[in-house]
């Protein structure tokens, strides 16, 4: 594919607009892959904490095992 080249934005076409049909197969495609790479780390049902400093080192514990799976799976 060449490169081209303009002077200036008005020598420019305009982008291309997707159809709506083919915007949601983009948006989906794009949601797919993104939950392959990274799928939530949700626990089933509802967790309670006393304080909201439990809740955040309970977050970060989770932030922390998904960056060494990520990590392994990745061959670091």
């Amino acid at each position: 594919m060449s490169v081209q080249r303009y002077r200036s934005v008005e020598d420019m076409p305009p982008p291309e607009r997707p159809t709506e049909s083919s915007l949601a197969l983009r948006i989906r495609t794009l949601w797919n892959r993104a939950f392959l790479l990274s799928p939530p780390d949700f626990a089933r049902g509802v967790t309670r904490f006393r304080t909201i400093e439990e809740a955040n080192a309970a977050r970060d514990d989770a932030t922390i095992r998904r960056m060494r799976a990520l990590s392994r799976a990745a061959g670091g």
